[in-house]
């Protein structure tokens, strides 16, 4: 192992991933350079230049970093990536941060943390943004009332609704669908 490698597994460098693996002897374990796992002994290290290889010498894939799978981004972004679906397809649902939490086998203050730190919003600011982008699509079609469009997203009243709608895509929902209809006019009016 060079100087270069243990900097690499020491400071957890992605930029070294896929260029070599490292084996830890102690645990059986082969693991990325960016693995998030306790840095071992240095003695108790061996370097791979490919993952069967490592495999081929009887050591398993490391569980947290995944080095067989090619596309990993971590588990961290793994969790973020489940509770933004588990959020997109329940977004009618009442928003229970402990049900997700529940759901993905993890603690709620975590899932905050991770979700804030790979999305850069939190998971209820998720919630409203999904829920505002399906009233987007409602709202193009005029003969649903703005009532009818905050019960269909999950919001259980017109004024919450609007509330957050504006916060979320900085105007209203009446303001949205006019601005919608205006720019549909205008389109027809250039074609003909």
């Amino acid at each position: 192992m060079t100087q270069e490698q243990w900097s690499a597994i020491r400071n957890r460098n992605k930029d070294y991933d896929n260029q070599f693996f490292y084996a830890v002897r102690t645990t059986g374990i082969v693991c990325r350079p960016s693995c998030t796992s306790r840095p071992c002994n240095p003695k108790n290290i061996i370097i791979f230049f490919t993952l069967q290889e490592a495999l081929a010498h009887g050591f398993r894939p490391c569980r947290k970093c995944r080095p067989e799978l090619p596309d990993w981004n971590g588990a961290k972004a793994e969790l973020a990536r489940s509770a933004q679906k588990l959020i997109t397809e329940n977004y009618k649902e009442k928003f229970s941060l402990q049900a997700i939490a529940g759901t993905l086998y993890v603690n709620k203050s975590y899932l905050v943390r991770t979700f804030k730190e790979i999305t850069g919003i939190t998971p209820l600011a998720y919630h409203h943004q999904i829920r505002c982008e399906q009233a987007k699509k409602l709202l193009t079609r005029q003969e649903l009332s703005i009532s009818f469009i905050s019960c269909e997203v999950g919001y259980q009243t017109a004024s919450h609704f609007t509330k957050m709608f504006k916060s979320v895509c900085g105007c209203t929902p009446s303001e949205y669908r006019n601005n919608y209809l205006a720019t549909l006019q205008t389109d027809r009016t250039q074609t003909e």
